[in-house]
């Protein structure tokens, strides 16, 4: 019963105060979205027709397969990602001498890929990637040609056989794996879609704000203090506050979630992938809300809260800036030290991937720190004093 109250008086101060919620965390958020997302479109959106490294090729092996390597990636479907630019060249690709001879004796052949400072580091790794997989195709299939040219068997046969076999690898590879490496390329997040998880990253904290402010609010209604007037413990009032919660913060998140799917600008993978994700996230904001009340007064932990959101917010928008500068800490920072990067790169593997298997680490790492900022909550309520009738 006591639930029950605690729950209704989350429905009735939602609904009484409706339209200010839907302001401040559906509206206003989403059309700074929206205008980021219209001002900076050509920033985030990778035109398909052009190639994304300009590389230069230094060959210092001038062999039959050091040459076969150029000419690979000077294909039709390399030049998708590639382009052999010595001018513009951002990568440089150096054959060293003994390639062919470390690809004859299936040896690591010892390829260095230089990136020039306007370079991304990333676009380097997959471009080594490439490469690693064409050799490991090219040595298994000498590795073969010298296999079947020791088998008893008439030339012709041989001859036959190789070609056959070199086709089949070929086509392989050309066909799955250049694929592979040009969707993981060139795909990425549209300035929409990007500006949709900055924002509602910004949003949650105004959530978390909101709940951190919200018991001076409920005071204000007379259901607060015959919830009040009946036996119960810091951790019965913090648990029932917690459910409470959870239930706003799954309400603002599939708003402004859904208002984004509508207008079919984001979240436009999977339906029930995008929904155990809000359910899931839910659960850790609101645990969060929860630690933050318990271990800070409300003053701290609005001051707390305004720097989290502005560091957030300033990180975000300027993170294309960010990449393209060359200074690491930054870089870190934006991609893997950032306040909400659990939740970013979630949102952004489901966007990209659509593919339950790519975020079901994050899935379950939201849901362990979500137990544990609960018990800690809890136990620090325990030790901090008497279960008395007022809030912890």
């Amino acid at each position: 019963m006591k639930l029950k109250a605690f729950v209704k008086l989350t429905v009735v101060s939602t609904i009484k105060n409706l339209s200010r919620l839907l302001l401040a965390f559906s509206v206003f958020p989403v059309f700074l979205g929206l205008l980021l997302g219209y001002f900076q479109t050509e920033q985030f959106t990778p035109a398909v027709d052009i190639p994304i490294m300009n590389v230069k090729i230094v060959d210092e092996d001038n062999t039959i397969q050091s040459k076969n390597l150029v000419g690979f990636l000077n294909s039709k479907e390399m030049k998708k990602i590639i382009e052999i630019d010595e001018e513009e060249a951002k990568y440089e690709l150096l054959i060293p001498k003994g390639y062919e001879e470390s690809l004859l004796n299936n040896r690591e052949s010892n390829i260095r890929i230089n990136v020039e400072k306007k370079g991304s580091i990333k676009r380097g790794t997959i471009l080594g990637d490439i490469i690693d997989r064409y050799n490991e195709e090219i040595s298994q299939g000498l590795y073969i040609g010298n296999k079947i040219d020791g088998m008893d068997i008439p030339q012709e046969e041989k001859d036959k056989l190789v070609k056959t076999i070199g086709e089949e690898m070929a086509n392989s590879y050309n066909t799955t794996g250049i694929k592979n490496f040009f969707i993981n390329t060139k795909k990425s997040l549209t300035s929409y879609e990007y500006f949709s998880i900055t924002f509602l990253s910004y949003m949650l904290i105004l959530v978390i704000m909101s709940l951190v402010t919200s018991g001076d609010a409920e005071r204000d209604d007379m259901l607060y203090y015959r919830i009040m007037s009946t036996p119960i413990t810091k951790i019965q009032y913090f648990n029932y506050n917690q459910v409470s919660a959870y239930l706003l913060v799954l309400f603002m998140n599939l708003l402004y979630i859904f208002t984004y799917r509508i207008l079919g600008l984001s979240f436009q993978g999977s339906l029930p992938i995008l929904i155990l994700i809000v359910l899931v996230q839910a659960v850790m904001i609101t645990a969060l809300s929860g630690f933050v009340m318990v271990f800070l007064k409300k003053k701290h932990a609005m001051m707390l809260l305004n720097v989290l959101m502005m560091f957030q917010l300033i990180l975000r928008v300027t993170y294309i800036s960010i990449e393209n500068m060359d200074i690491q800490f930054l870089k870190a920072l934006a991609t893997k030290y950032s306040p909400d990067i659990l939740i970013v790169n979630t949102y952004r593997n489901y966007l990209i991937f659509n593919d339950l298997n790519t975020i079901k680490f994050n899935l379950i790492l939201m849901i362990l720190v979500s137990i544990g900022l609960h018990i800690v909550s809890l136990l620090r309520l325990k030790w901090g004093g008497n279960y008395e009738n007022s809030k912890a």
